[in-house]
């Protein structure tokens, strides 16, 4: 069907203004200037198409109940490229049919034009009376201007709006700021994230129009300046939200010209370019991308500090409330008040209280010691005065308040990013500034550095009242102080050249000396900073059933009560980093990691060695379980033949029925056998066949079958047993996400997995290809991190440990195992962390002869041979 002479013109007409807008944009054009220009563009299109609706109507005096009206976006004139345009056609009830008349030519040739329209047809009090229920419709509505009709209805209906909002004020409020709060539920509720959406993520240009619509139902305004005339918007908040929002309107043009439809994710590929077209050079330690997205959270900030303040100030309690708040308050300390919810400076020495941050840390230490919130009066007095306030070092008397602060839990982390706010932790710890808004450029972190330590901190004072051993650990530590001083600043050595936990050490070091700690104290800080990532290294990449791990480990903490500290911090940190990375097999690990060590503390013995009673215990376990069958002495000769590896890991039940399997039932084929281990929240594949000589290898193939099965590899244990392979797996199931697959599923992979052990010559399937809406790929340009191979023969005694580091890709892990095999190297164990777009793989291995990889030749050639296969996978 050929298009209409009207939405031809208009079209040739928009593509021709996008592209004068492109020019605007890319010679450096403000963007609230390409914007207005992008406004003027749509009000013409939308008004020639409007005119040629109306025009076979031109003498029914019905056009004069008529009004097209612009509101959201288009009506507050700040569109980006391909914004849609919110229209609502007011209409008298005698205008109603001609209304619908017009409607479905206008809303049709706006669409083919374009422009995506999101259009409405209302009475003046179907429109008022919708607003007042619906907090979306509400915010579009009062950002509304006239574009063509009647002035006269227009007026009378937007007097009536404006007045009918300002009367609801206090109920609109409510539902805008709770509309808003599930919003960034979806988009981001922090305005730290790393992939961030640049209209609705928390601190975007949607918490901007937030206060415009607040302020429209408080004082009937929604421009800024007239905000400020009328005393409701802070001067100095002002120029934050004009400079963010210029900011803001000038990257959602780029990301629209970019892709040429509407687009707000600003991702980390685009981060890259738009850094370097931007001229963004970077400095030492710090990537360009980085810089620019410290500008970019810069902004964020400033403007959900100014949001959040304005709400706080439109939702002021009621006068009854702080009537009872004050009547049931006592005093607490000198000029501070406490209420059952509140805690206040009055108002006579409110000025005075305000300029001494000794006592506004003794006022937030108190909040916290009694788990209230300080009012919004005193808060707005205190950073009205830390902004005028020059940085000077702290006094003695400023120093015990921090410290004070920081030994309790109660609501420790939102004081300290208030305290972030007021930029008072950098005048304590002067190297705390160069964490703010710095990037973590990886897909492992979600949020940035400051953000990251403020949820460390808040991950572990959640502990205060949680079950389990790590809530329990967390309360008995007599130094609560100290560990949240080391989640507040354990990151803060990264953006430099050297290792972040280095540079984060000589920092903790200087830290403790400023803050006046004591030398043993002192000591622990700058030990914990240091050696923060010691727990995540030995736990997620090393075999914790050798006993020479644990010992190295417990020689490295050196007492019970670094361990626990180490162990706490280790998970706090590991929550901190994003939703769903401390997952119950990476805090089992935790767990293992610190029992065993514990245990070698309490006792001296080690879990594992020779000489540790347990292992007798289970084996007296598994005879137990043996006892009834005919096959009773073979099952303990090869009970007998177990390594002390594999004893130490294994439960006594499961390994009895696999002894049972093998004696009774092995042959010449290999055996799967499956179980759901409750420790890990995972499936466990135990797989057993007698090697040959000529295959690629057990442990190759049999992650072929189970990778190509959908089933994602998390750790692997290999050992062997005289000529038998004996090879443990624990996998999540892709089909499954959610919960233990059906026994049906676990039968068909048992056999998939023998067929094709037992068949080398016939090929593995097609590795899936995945997708996660969650966590979309992006391209290869975001892969900043090198991918390494790395050798290590001083960890254990007896073998190699190969650490392979790279992006992870589909099928991977498999070409990797092909690999090792093809190169002649022997597996003894594998342990398999990936998190998102990463994967750190680590190999226990030795050459046949069971010597270590000390030839530099041969490790090159495997090295090479490793790093090879990268750009191999697809």
């Amino acid at each position: 069907m050929s298009m209409r002479p009207i939405v031809l013109r208009c079209r040739a007409v928009l593509e021709e203004g996008r592209r004068k807008a492109f020019e605007q944009h890319s010679s450096g054009t403000p963007g609230m200037q390409v914007s207005t220009l992008l406004a003027d563009l749509y009000d013409d299109v939308v008004l020639d198409i409007w005119h040629e609706a109306i025009r076979e109507h031109a003498t029914d005096e019905r056009l004069t109940g008529l009004s097209l009206i612009a509101h959201g976006g288009f009506g507050r004139r700040d569109l980006a490229p391909y914004s849609d345009a919110d229209l609502m056609l007011l209409a008298t009830p005698k205008a109603e049919s001609l209304a619908i008349k017009i409607a479905g030519n206008l809303q049709k040739d706006i669409g083919d034009s374009g422009i995506d329209p999101g259009f409405s047809f209302r009475t003046a009090n179907e429109a008022c009376r919708m607003a007042w229920e619906d907090p979306v419709i509400y915010s579009s509505l009062s950002e509304s201007r006239l574009l063509a009709g009647s002035l006269r209805l227009y007026s009378k209906y937007f007097y009536a709006f404006r007045h009918g909002a300002m009367r609801r004020s206090s109920e609109i409020v409510k539902k805008v700021v709770a509309a808003r709060r599930e919003e960034r539920g979806k988009w981001g509720d922090t305005a730290y994230l790393l992939r961030p959406n640049v209209k609705r993520s928390r601190g975007a240009l949607r918490d901007i129009q937030l206060i415009r619509w607040i302020g429209f139902a408080r004082y009937g305004e929604t421009e800024l300046e007239r905000l400020v005339k009328l005393g409701a918007l802070p001067e100095e908040d002002y120029s934050y939200l004009r400079k963010a929002y210029a900011f803001m309107l000038r990257l959602r043009h780029e990301l629209h010209f970019r892709e040429g439809k509407t687009l707000d994710v600003l991702d980390r590929g685009t981060q890259l370019e738009i850094a370097d077209e931007w001229g963004y050079e970077g400095s030492e330690g710090i990537l360009p991308v980085e810089q620019f997205m410290q500008d970019y959270f810069d902004n964020t900030r400033n403007v959900r500090y100014a949001a959040a303040y304005f709400v706080d100030d439109a939702q002021s309690r009621p006068l009854v409330h702080r009537a009872i708040e004050s009547v049931l308050s006592k005093q607490v300390a000198e000029h501070i008040r406490m209420g059952p919810t509140h805690i206040w400076v009055p108002k006579d020495y409110l000025e005075q209280f305000a300029a001494s941050l000794p006592s506004i840390l003794r006022l937030m230490s108190l909040a916290n010691q009694h788990c209230r919130r300080i009012t919004h009066e005193t808060w707005q007095a205190i950073r009205q005065a830390m902004q005028d306030r020059v940085s000077r070092p702290p006094d003695l008397e400023t120093i015990e308040a921090f410290l004070s602060l920081l030994s309790r839990p109660g609501r420790l982390a939102p004081l300290l990013r208030r305290l972030h706010e007021l930029r008072v932790i950098e005048q304590l710890i002067p190297e705390f500034k160069h964490m703010r808004g710095l990037l973590q450029f990886n897909a492992y972190h979600k949020y940035t550095v400051d953000a990251h330590s403020f949820r460390a901190v808040e991950a572990a004072t959640e502990l205060q009242h949680a079950e389990g051993g790590m809530g329990r650990r967390y309360r008995r530590l007599a130094e609560k102080r100290l560990l949240h001083l080391a989640l507040l600043i354990h990151d803060i050595g990264k953006g430099y050249e050297e290792d972040h936990s280095i540079v984060g050490a000589r920092i903790a070091k200087e830290t403790a000396k400023r803050l006046n700690l004591d030398p043993v104290t002192a000591e622990t800080l700058e030990w914990l900073v240091l050696k923060h990532l010691a727990v995540n290294v030995v736990a997620f990449r090393h075999d914790l059933s050798d006993p020479q791990i644990v010992l190295a480990f417990a020689a490295e903490v050196g007492s019970i009560r670094r361990l626990e500290l180490l162990v706490v911090h280790t998970y706090a940190d590991l929550v901190a980093v994003g939703p769903g990375v401390a997952t119950d097999w990476k805090v089992n690990l935790i767990e293992d990691l610190y029992k065993r060590t514990r245990r070698y503390f309490d006792s001296g013995s080690l879990p594992g060695s020779p000489d540790d009673p347990e292992i007798e215990l289970k084996r007296s376990a598994v005879r137990a379980h043996l006892q009834q069958l005919n096959s009773y002495e073979q099952c303990v000769k090869l009970l007998d033949r177990m390594p002390l590896s594999l004893l130490s890991r294994a439960d006594s039940d499961h390994l009895a029925k696999q002894i049972e399997l093998v004696v009774c039932n092995l042959g010449d084929g290999a055996k799967c056998t499956s179980s759901y281990d409750e420790r890990f929240n995972a499936m466990r594949y135990t797989v057993i066949r007698r090697e040959d000589e000529h295959s690629i290898g057990t442990f190759a193939r049999a992650t072929g079958v189970l990778s190509t099965s959908g089933l994602t590899i998390l750790r692997a244990q290999i050992e062997t047993v005289g000529d038998l392979a004996w090879d443990n797996y624990w996998v999540t199931d892709l089909d499954c996400p959610d919960g233990q697959p059906a026994e049906s599923r676990h039968e068909t992979i048992c056999a998939r997995v023998c067929h094709l052990l037992d068949s080398p010559d016939e090929p593995l399937p097609a590795h899936r290809r995945r997708w996660d809406s969650k966590n979309p790929r992006e391209g290869e340009s975001v892969n900043v991190l090198p991918t390494k191979v790395v050798f290590d023969n001083e960890t254990v005694a007896r073998y190699t440990i190969l650490s392979f580091f790279a992006y992870d890709e589909v099928g991977l892990l498999y070409q990797i195992a092909v690999t090792l095999a093809k190169m002649n190297v022997v597996l003894h164990f594998a342990k398999i962390d990936t998190h998102l777009d990463q994967v750190a793989d680590v190999f226990y291995v030795s050459e046949p002869n069971g010597s270590k990889f000390t030839n530099p030749e041969r490790r090159a050639e495997i090295r090479s041979e490793l790093l090879s296969i990268c750009s191999q996978v697809t």
